[in-house]
């Protein structure tokens, strides 16, 4: 089993189609079909079903492509490691992060990591936290911020911040001339929301639940962006903490509106524990930590600092 027809396979799995996969790694398409049938033989299973619009995995596959995205990293690793020689802390780090935390701790947290260790790959990955939880599972992460992340054996939670939410939409869409809000207000608003698997609207649920009150969720979405977008249209509103929407707000065109008693989630920095880790991901995990508490203390991170000294 060749590292090339792993990535091979890796791309026609993540496009759903071989000609687009071929497109990316820009070869053809014959020869990306050979390799992923030599794979197939190889293994005595199918790994792709073909459909009118492409190819979806089958349960092999995705048992081989859960298994490849971990060995496939570590081997970038070991590759990084050596590169390195010895000049210094060497390797790469994977790191998740929701786009709106990220959006306040990515730039100052990259800046003082290339600067303190310029021999270490850093690759981060943005998403929900529903999606990051599992990358965290399947070992496809080295460390992550999550919202309210729940406890779990394998793990080791630190909290960061406590991010304020606002209620957001297109300037001149709300019902309400009032300021701040009040939580019953949610009630009068098609909302577009990222669906329950979501830590946010995992949150959102249990804070109206105790409250008695019935939400108008329109849509669900479980991308950031395609969010804004249909908010910047007036088709619904939504809850987003400031790295959301800050700088559509600074455009106009989104206006976002604070709740009373104010609303909050609050982020944590998640690593696994009782595994093997290279040795960098300690100072990274100390500088995520530091960086956080540096920009909440700061005002530069709207929030509340969670992170002791």
């Amino acid at each position: 089993m060749e590292t090339r027809t792993l990535r091979y396979f890796q791309a026609v799995a993540e496009f759903g189609s071989y000609s687009r996969a071929a497109e990316f790694l820009r070869i053809s398409q014959p020869a990306i079909s050979r390799q992923v049938r030599r794979l197939e033989a190889e293994l005595g299973s199918a790994l792709f079903a073909r459909h009118g619009h492409g190819v979806s995995l089958t349960d092999a596959g995705r048992v081989l492509l859960q298994r490849s995205q971990v060995f496939l990293r570590q081997l970038e690793q070991v590759a990084a490691e050596i590169r390195g020689g010895n000049a210094g802390p060497s390797g790469m780090i994977t790191f998740a992060v929701p786009p709106a935390a990220g959006h306040f701790l990515i730039p100052a947290l990259t800046a003082r990591f290339a600067a303190a260790y310029p021999n270490v790959y850093l690759k981060v990955i943005g998403g929900f936290s529903g999606y990051i939880h599992e990358w965290l599972m399947r070992g496809q992460v080295d460390l992550a911020c999550l919202h309210d992340p729940m406890p779990q054996r394998g793990f080791a939670i630190t909290p960061l911040v406590k991010e304020p939410v606002y209620l957001v939409g297109k300037p001149g869409s709300f019902p309400f001339a009032r300021d701040p809000l009040g939580t019953a207000d949610l009630a009068r608003v098609p909302l577009i929301l990222p669906s329950r698997p979501n830590a946010s609207r995992r949150l959102l649920d249990s804070w109206i639940a105790a409250r008695g009150i019935a939400l108008n969720v329109i849509m669900e979405v479980d991308d950031p962006g395609l969010i804004r977008a249909l908010l910047r249209d007036g088709l619904g509103f939504s809850l987003l903490t400031q790295g959301g929407f800050v700088s559509e707000v600074r455009l106009g065109v989104l206006e976002a509106r604070p709740f009373r008693p104010a609303a909050a989630w609050r982020l944590a920095l998640v690593t696994p524990t009782g595994v093997a880790r290279p040795d960098i991901i300690a100072p990274f995990a100390d500088m995520v930590r530091a960086t956080a508490r540096a920009l909440t203390r700061s005002g530069a991170w709207p929030g509340q600092c969670l992170v002791g000294r």
